[in-house]
């Protein structure tokens, strides 16, 4: 090995060296803001405010060692991939460190002890929370993007469980005051973000080591529309055609399934659109839970004549006002739809998915 590749190795494992130990003080710093949460430590909690100063200059010195190194040797793709994944690491983990802060500020909020059963599930998330991060870091340090997948498997699990959390949290009777309420959901909501903060570590990862860049988000949406109506079955074709990398489209009713109307089948033909498999949903009798969809839009009234629930991460559209304003033939409709859909997909996935 010349002197040149020994220095250049010197200094990657100098690097990353800094990055494993930045992240150590980042999950002591979780677990001291836990701990100060759960037993009310005021001193803990202040102690790991002022502690994230050293984690701040930790970043900042991590950043400045980076583009030395790039500057310096001027890195082939490999390195050069591992640089600009390790400065996105690292803006991630002095994030997280500002996560123990929030927990810690919000746990000398509290006026006493919280009940037994949010600090069990408390105490459970976070332990989950850390532990995800703790083993993303160590697939990006060993350049494991096996390691790195299976962990980001496990951070989705998290986010899934969330609302059976909120839905505790936010029942009548959960024996919290609002002001308390207020701060236990942001703990929850925080120790959830480490986990998502995982998740982005183990994208870098597999990019850092294949190469291969995070894959754009496909949305599932679902269109809400009243029996006999047309108008749902036509947003999925236009979605379908238009618009299928962006996201998935489904149809549902609050009464039976009903098959594509001879007259739409016909529209559908001679505009291109595709008609297989377009046949609408029973929204009583979906097999899967509406919280897999991210958007669920109404073409027909509101979202309250459908369900009595709007899962926590799902967000409710109208669009039956656009549509009750245009003409019913399905030229108009179509034209509605597609300007509708066209803006939203804009919205979410920007123009290259138009």
């Amino acid at each position: 090995m010349s002197h040149f590749e020994q220095r250049l190795e010197a200094d990657l494992k100098s690097i990353r060296e800094w990055v494993w130990k930045m992240g150590d003080d980042v999950e002591l710093a979780l677990r001291n803001s836990k701990k100060a949460l759960l037993t009310r430590d005021e001193k803990l909690a202040y102690a790991t405010v002022l502690g994230d100063q050293p984690i701040n200059r930790d970043s900042r010195a991590c950043d400045r060692m980076c583009h030395t190194f790039i500057a310096r040797y001027l890195p082939g793709a490999g390195h050069l991939r591992e640089m600009a994944a390790t400065m996105r690491v690292n803006i991630i983990l002095e994030r997280i460190g500002d996560y123990a802060v929030t927990i810690s500020r919000e746990s000398l909020q509290l006026q006493k002890d919280l009940p037994h059963k949010f600090i069990v599930q408390i105490d459970a998330l976070a332990n989950e929370s850390i532990q995800i991060l703790h083993e993303s870091r160590a697939a990006f340090r060993h350049g494991n993007a096996e390691l790195a997948k299976a962990q980001m498997l496990v951070a989705k699990r998290v986010e899934t469980n969330m609302d059976a959390i909120y839905d505790q949290l936010f029942a009548e009777d959960n024996g919290l005051s609002a002001r308390t309420a207020l701060t236990v959901f942001v703990v929850f909501n925080t120790f959830k973000r480490v986990a998502d903060q995982a998740k982005n570590i183990c994208d870098q990862t597999v990019y850092a080591i294949r190469g291969m860049a995070k894959k754009p988000k496909v949305f599932h949406i679902l269109f809400l529309d009243q029996p006999g109506s047309d108008r749902g079955q036509l947003a999925v074709a236009i979605g379908r055609k238009y618009f299928p990398g962006a996201a998935s489209y489904q149809a549902a009713t609050p009464q039976s399934a009903q098959q594509v109307s001879a007259d739409l089948q016909a529209f559908l033909t001679e505009t291109g659109l595709p008609a297989e498999q377009l046949d609408t949903e029973n929204i009583v009798g979906l097999e899967y839970d509406l919280s897999e969809f991210d958007l669920i839009i109404t073409l027909a009234g509101t979202a309250s004549d459908y369900v009595d629930k709007i899962p926590f991460h799902t967000s409710v559209l109208d669009w039956s006002s656009a549509l009750d304003n245009c003409a019913p033939e399905y030229p108009a409709m179509y034209r509605t739809l597609h300007a509708e859909i066209a803006a939203l997909v804009n919205l979410l996935a920007g123009e290259e998915a138009n």
